[in-house]
């Protein structure tokens, strides 16, 4: 059941971390649409492409489906934006576009700034001070550990996955932060998992700058987690997917990408 933030008492996730959240964890995509070009205003999904939750577009507001696109949710977006369906692309929910989604939307907006600029300000877990990539190729592995109650925190120029795995062990009270300032990118079946209790709703990738160009899933790859790129376009294309939420200027989705959004868990 999904629980409503607030209200009641949620299991430990990342709101333990960045109160500042507030409601973010609510969506399975949203698009702060600040624009780094003009370009960059407009979320496409195309091809036969999946969200599966709510979705909101701020800055201009527009959208752009076609294909058999489809959000299994509710559409937000901001009354001067505009919404384009093209072929069978489809929007099972509400579609919400008033001046209350306006404020629910610039709210959001406020909340995914401020949340990446406090995870970017965070200490480096001693632990993990000489990791500054994560670069893996092949059949490598990699495991990134953290106790009950603590929140794992790594400050990485690049992030890139070719066929690899990246295990995330814990608890159901552990939080990681992963913050990349040049290259993000999983290809070719690149995995994320979690292990130990961990779910998506602990782990944060904060994508911060402009430097790495889009962020990038590709080629039937997976990312368990919060995957949050302001200043950025997030581009999912093949059958990659992720379970948890995608929160970037502009997102793309192509062939038969799909967000998944789980519920919020609870005790």
């Amino acid at each position: 059941m999904l629980l409503l933030l607030g209200g009641l008492t949620a299991k430990a996730n990342l709101l333990t971390t960045f109160p500042e959240m507030g409601d973010l964890l609510r969506w399975g995509a949203f698009s702060l649409g600040g624009g780094i070009s003009e370009t960059d205003t407009i979320d496409q999904f195309v091809g036969q492409t999946d969200i599966f939750g709510d979705v909101g577009v701020a800055g201009d507001g527009n959208i752009t489906m076609s294909g058999d696109a489809t959000i299994h949710g509710d559409l937000y977006y901001m009354t001067l934006g505009t919404l384009t369906l093209k072929g069978n692309a489809n929007i099972t929910g509400v579609r919400h576009h008033d001046a209350a989604s306006d404020a629910m939307l610039n709210n959001g907006v406020t909340e995914a700034t401020n949340t990446s600029n406090h995870a970017f300000a965070l200490p480096v877990t001693p632990t993990y001070a000489t990791t500054t990539n994560i670069q893996l190729s092949g059949n490598q592995n990699m495991t990134l550990m953290g106790a009950p109650g603590q929140t794992v925190v790594l400050k990485l120029q690049n992030f890139t996955i070719t066929s690899g795995t990246l295990t995330l062990q814990g608890s159901s009270s552990t939080n990681f932060v992963l913050n990349v300032s040049n290259q993000f990118s999983l290809t070719n079946h690149a995995q994320i998992i979690l292990s130990g209790g961990v779910t998506w709703d602990n782990v944060l990738f904060n994508v911060v700058g402009t430097a790495g160009g889009n962020v990038t899933l590709a080629g039937g790859s997976t990312l368990n987690g919060v995957l949050m790129a302001n200043n950025r376009t997030v581009d999912l294309g093949g059958a990659s997917i992720v379970n948890g939420e995608v929160i970037a200027n502009k997102i793309k989705l192509s062939g038969s990408a799909q967000i998944i959004h789980p519920p919020v868990t609870s005790q």
